[in-house]
């Protein structure tokens, strides 16, 4: 008896935890679009990775999926 209630919590410990892992990959995305807003607002050229175009920000910035600076001119 003891060792499913000792079974049942560690099995809730984990999904918990698990679960948590992925709202903070969630919330981390929009922040990343209002910041493109912020660039936009401000009439300034905006640029993007050449791999990964939904990836902008100011020129020379390092892309946030690969690293690559920010250099294809976005239109």
């Amino acid at each position: 008896m003891k060792n499913i209630i000792f079974s049942a919590i560690i099995m809730a410990f984990v999904l918990v935890s698990c679960n948590q892992k992925s709202k903070d990959v969630e919330t981390n995305t929009p922040m990343m679009e209002k910041d493109s807003t912020k660039v936009n607002d401000s009439k300034a050229k905006i640029y993007a990775c050449p791999m990964h175009p939904e990836s902008q920000g100011k020129l020379n910035d390092k892309c946030t999926k690969c690293g690559m600076k920010l250099t294809k001119e976005v239109k």
